[in-house]
């Protein structure tokens, strides 16, 4: 009882204390109004900002998909143009409002980016235009559009090379005929978060907003996009998941004798040679960004920033994910030299590796986990 008297007095005084402090200046209110417009603008600006990084990953990443073709061919490719597109349905709530106030979007798809040297750049599609149709088959509109579209294409592009679009341009409808061009079937997509961080599930290659934030120029971005792909098309998170079914049998026997290891098992043999894979990546990585035209010399710089970014990744440590940060920079110094060798002998710009066993590879089996 005295526990409990006690602790209503200190809520009490608590309260009377925090009662009696506060701000001693006379500032006006801020006129609702004002605010509600001022919220509009941020939200305008956020949306901008959404859509500009989705326009750079794009402009960015389209050239290194279709440089890694020779590592995804046996396995994920498709036929692409180059373009980005949107409805107000692809944004939620209040921006939505934006979406429609400061973009003009509506229930039609309309085209938000077109990556230059693209085939839809080429073929003369412009960012503005509404896209009506694909090869007389109507584009879809409303609430589903954007994905309804996507497998629209997709499914086009697996059965012509010759897209025809009839889009409306300034309130006139238009026929624009399209040639698209083969790439790795990796689509690149931006989550929120400020995690400096990016990942590939063997399906696509996902970026964190914090890491577009982090990469600075085009070249470090693309350092990021070329590392996701080789994890890809190196089939490491099939290597992984393959791995992983050793460890999983270990826990099944552990809770055939009636212990509960909670999956520990399943976890280490998933990781095993991550190090390398992350090694690898960085390795076939670099090689496609040098294919994709992109200046590699200050690689190394890039994995520097990251080691101060994150202190803990300096030391090495075995149990790690990822190799440490000057292990990555001084491998990664000797491939850019690697490569920069056989540039100046003619060499093809390939990594070391058995092409034909690379080449013969059987397309890994669909392993759920």
């Amino acid at each position: 009882m005295k526990n409990h008297i006690a602790i209503i007095n200190a809520s009490i005084l608590f309260i009377l204390l925090v009662g009696c402090m506060g701000p001693t200046t006379e500032r006006m209110k801020p006129d609702d109004a004002a605010v509600a417009i001022e919220a509009e603008k941020q939200r305008e600006i956020a949306l901008q900002e959404s859509l500009n990084s989705h326009t750079r990953l794009t402009r960015v990443g389209w050239p290194i998909l279709k440089a890694g073709l020779p590592f995804c061919k046996d396995r994920k490719t498709r036929a692409i143009i180059g373009i980005t597109y949107a409805n107000k349905h692809n944004f939620d709530g209040e921006y939505r409002d934006a979406a429609i106030s400061k973009f003009g979007l509506g229930d039609a798809l309309k085209v938000t980016s077109v990556v230059e040297h693209s085939p839809a750049h080429d073929g003369g599609i412009q960012k503005g235009d509404l896209l009506l149709s694909v090869n007389n088959k109507d584009v879809p509109i409303g609430e589903k559009a954007s994905k309804s579209f996507y497998v629209l294409l997709k499914k086009e592009t697996e059965d012509n090379y010759q897209l025809s679009f009839k889009v409306k341009r300034n309130g006139v409808n238009e026929i624009i005929n399209v040639t698209t061009v083969e790439t790795c079937d990796y689509p690149l997509n931006i989550v929120k978060g400020d995690a400096v961080n990016a990942y590939a599930d063997g399906n696509q290659i996902v970026f964190f907003q914090g890491m577009m934030d982090f990469a600075k120029t085009d070249n470090e971005l693309a350092l990021v996009i070329g590392h996701e792909l080789a994890h890809n098309s190196m089939r490491h998170i099939d290597a992984r998941r393959i791995n992983a079914i050793g460890g999983f049998l270990v826990d099944l026997l552990f809770a055939a004798l009636g212990a509960n290891t909670q999956g520990l098992f399943t976890k280490m043999a998933g990781q095993a040679y991550s190090q390398e894979f992350e090694s690898e990546a960085d390795y076939v990585g670099l090689y496609i960004n040098e294919l994709a035209g992109y200046e590699i010399m200050d690689a190394a710089y890039f994995w520097r920033r990251m080691g101060v970014k994150h202190p803990g990744s300096i030391d090495k440590n075995h149990a790690a994910s990822h190799p440490s940060s000057p292990e990555r920079f001084v491998a990664i110094d000797d491939t850019i030299e690697e490569i920069n060798q056989k540039k100046s002998t003619g060499e093809e710009l390939m990594p070391n590796m058995n092409r034909e066993a690379f080449e013969e590879r059987d397309p890994p089996p669909s392993i759920d986990l």
